[in-house]
């Protein structure tokens, strides 16, 4: 049911491609956890999760919170550790979506420092309550009614005593999880960061680990034919706005939830495939990045840099020289499916780490190099691609975007744009640097 309630969502507001979306998405994975399970006893929980830091969204271990419905009270709040025994860990991570129970249980106060939630967390969020106190639970409960504990909302623990638990925790049942790509505040693409749907939990997953197959996989559960790239967030420029937004993460309290995707070769889904879940101390920014497409003709690789010059009025092809430290930036690329080779011009770029790689990419070290736009150099020096040059052979833009990821950067992890027909930056705005 709740499969289909995320379907459901997510076919309804395919259309929009907006933030709207994605919230929506989150919401309704929110609603279908809390209706799970909803039955009407004099004491029942209908939602339990695990929370470390500012997470509560797919994690395995941490401090439990619950929600308690009873015949005259609704409470959400902690679980104190008074009286705990492993079968009642069991229950409890049963209770959070996990049926093979606990691994590891211990409390707030002395357990799991990385794995707990703050006593701020536990006072401004969750208003310093515990839900169950003295809770005793038999081999294999089910229900909170197979349970001893005090009336529900009644106890005398402190932020000390919240059970923590490592709940014993699957692959997610990757058959049966949904791949989507969100940019910015939550618009649907074919780039961006790669957001898992899983049965009872949604979040990120870890770049460490992907191979060009398993990304291949991803692509296809997106929607998609082909891989074009995949990288890690950190790689992705903001300014591109190509990836999830900060903001959006933040807001969302969206994390990392599984890490160390593999599919084997040969493998059609993602239930081929095996991961673990992640660690507690994830980074967001080592969250993969994905891009795919359905186009298979035009899709280009950088394959050379160089700085070129020539002597004004010689216009022949032969007359360009490279190899020298400083020139006009000049770019190749290759399509990949079609063999199509072109060179040209990319548009001149404020970023340091860029123009540092520029340089590191034709063997020179120059960490801060000299960079102009070709217009402020003149035509007279001979020290660039002259104007009579680039109309004489037709020259032009191949790409409209180049960014690399920090300085000395090899052309393979740079990003970029190809140029569409009939883009220009003008010929006095392209790349001209000395090394």
């Amino acid at each position: 049911w709740y499969q289909r309630r995320v379907r459901e969502a997510v076919v309804s507001t395919q259309s929009t491609g907006t933030a709207t979306m994605f919230t929506q998405l989150l919401t309704t994975a929110a609603t279908a956890l809390l209706l799970l399970g909803g039955h009407t006893q004099a004491a029942n929980i209908y939602t339990a999760f695990l929370a470390a830091g500012n997470s509560t969204t797919g994690i395995s271990w941490g401090t439990l919170v619950v929600a308690v419905l009873s015949s005259n009270k609704n409470v959400m709040g902690l679980v104190c550790d008074d009286h705990m025994t492993n079968d009642t860990a069991d229950f409890l991570c049963r209770a959070a979506g996990f049926e093979d129970g606990h691994e590891l249980w211990g409390r707030n106060g002395v357990n799991f420092s990385e794995h707990r939630i703050s006593i701020e967390t536990f006072v401004n969020v969750y208003g310093g309550r515990f839900a169950l106190d003295d809770l005793i639970c038999p081999p294999g409960a089910r229900q909170l009614e197979d349970c001893q504990h005090r009336a529900v909302g009644s106890s005398d623990c402190n932020y000390a005593e919240g059970v923590v638990l490592k709940c014993k925790a699957k692959d997610d049942d990757l058959d049966s999880t949904s791949v989507l790509l969100f940019q910015g505040n939550g618009t649907r693409s074919s780039n961006g960061t790669v957001v898992l749907y899983g049965r009872r939990r949604m979040g990120l997953l870890g770049a460490e680990g992907v191979d060009d197959t398993t990304a291949e996989v991803l692509c296809r559960e997106a929607g998609f034919r082909y891989l074009v790239s995949y990288n890690a967030t950190k790689y992705i420029s903001s300014r591109a706005r190509d990836k999830l937004s900060c903001d959006t993460i933040q807001t969302q309290n969206v994390s990392v939830i599984l890490q160390d995707l593999h599919c084997p070769t040969n493998s059609t889904a993602l239930g081929n495939c095996s991961a673990t879940p992640a660690r507690g101390d994830w980074d967001i920014d080592n969250a993969l990045w994905l891009s795919c497409t359905n186009d298979r003709g035009p899709e280009w690789v950088l394959t050379n840099l160089t700085l070129a010059h020539n002597v004004a009025g010689h216009h022949e092809r032969r007359d360009v020289e490279t190899g020298n430290d400083y020139g006009t930036v000049l770019v190749s690329i290759k399509n990949t499916f079609t063999g199509e080779e072109t060179t040209g011009l990319t548009p001149y770029t404020t970023s340091a780490y860029t123009r540092s790689s520029m340089c590191y990419m034709m063997g020179n070290s120059n960490k801060y190099p000299q960079p102009h736009r070709t217009g402020e150099i003149d035509d007279i020096y001979n020290y660039k691609v002259s104007c009579g040059y680039i109309v004489a052979n037709k020259m032009r833009y191949v790409l409209s975007y180049l960014w690399c990821p920090g300085y000395y950067q090899k052309l393979s992890t740079c990003q970029f744009r190809v140029a569409h027909e009939g883009y220009s930056a003008g010929n006095d705005n392209a790349m001209w640097l000395a090394c």
